[in-house]
């Protein structure tokens, strides 16, 4: 898949900067040999990077399958069978909420079906290529524009344009279904290796051409249950959010971890609160300040002050 990712690059220049190479071209025949080769050199370079992704994802694969005991790791360096590996390294996957087995599988065959449009593109394209098959036709400007021109193509190549056409469409709908897949399998293979951000990762893996080098960056970590840890992280959300705010009101160790102090509104949670009304008695008169003084027995600035039971603020 990532081949023909990297080799849409010079189409892109060849669909949209196309108007700019009649400047440097004066003839039919020079135009094809310019489209000829820079769809050649990109295919080359295209190649390049897709070895290279493979070989990367392949230790990465590798790698993961060894850590865990699955046997046939050469699979993890073959194209096709690196998909289908990296399925059954993903495990159960889900769809819509519900199990969905083999995705792997399903993947690996809409990627064959994919490589398989567009190799027959390619061959369509370079047979296009013909400059007998094209007219100048000549712009204001005085610049000149190839077009294909029906006429002059042979009855017997004619099939080329319903072909060309059927293809086109053929090769979205083919797409659509691999990234489908690829989404699919790469979201739980993500939850499992990389449960941090699976989404951001299957973007890169499944939209851009970038499995390789994702892969072979989270190689070496260690396998999770993706529901177990998100309960993990629930549960650790809870007991942060109750070391801030307490259980009971603002007095159960809430806001002294933000400066408040040990005694007011974010006392520790198990110590003696002092009673900001002393004069009321809700400590028991044995405990009343004495004249001058109006911390209510309180020893410290903290409020550290003994406090009766029958206190009817005990939040504070």
């Amino acid at each position: 898949m990532e081949f023909f990712d990297w080799a849409a690059l010079p189409q892109f220049f060849i669909s949209y900067f196309d108007s700019f190479l009649d400047l440097s071209v004066t003839t039919l025949e020079e135009y094809a040999a310019l489209m000829r080769s820079i769809q050649t050199i990109g295919l080359c370079v295209a190649a390049g990077l897709t070895a290279l992704c493979l070989v990367l994802g392949g230790f990465g694969l590798r790698t993961m399958a060894l850590r865990v005991g699955m046997k046939h790791t050469w699979m993890a360096f073959c194209p096709f069978l690196n998909t289908y590996y990296a399925g059954k390294l993903a495990g159960e996957t889900r769809l819509f909420n519900q199990k969905m087995k083999r995705a792997g599988l399903y993947a690996m065959i809409a990627e064959i079906v994919y490589v398989a449009l567009n190799v027959f593109g390619v061959v369509l394209f370079y047979l296009f290529m013909n400059p007998a098959y094209y007219r100048q036709e000549f712009l204001e400007n005085g610049n000149w524009m190839p077009v294909l021109d029906e006429s002059r193509v042979p009855i017997g190549m004619r099939w080329m344009s319903t072909a060309d056409l059927v293809i086109t469409i053929l090769t979205m709908v083919s797409y659509i279904a691999l990234i489908f897949f690829m989404c699919v399998l790469f979201v739980a293979f993500f939850r499992k290796y990389y449960a941090r951000s699976p989404i951001l990762m299957t973007f890169l893996s499944a939209v851009l051409p970038l499995r390789g080098f994702v892969i072979f960056a989270v190689r070496k970590n260690t396998p999770v249950d993706y529901d177990a840890w998100m309960r993990r992280r629930m549960e650790a959300y809870a007991r942060h959010q109750q070391e801030m705010y307490g259980q009971g009101g603002y007095g159960q160790g809430g806001y002294d971890q933000n400066g408040y102090g040990q005694g007011g509104y974010g006392g520790p949670q198990n110590a003696p609160h002092e009673d900001p009304f002393p004069d009321y008695g809700s400590g028991g008169t044995d405990h009343a300040a004495p004249a001058g003084d109006a911390s209510g027995g309180a020893t410290t600035e903290g409020g550290n002050g003994p406090q009766g039971d029958d206190d009817p603020f005990p939040d504070f």
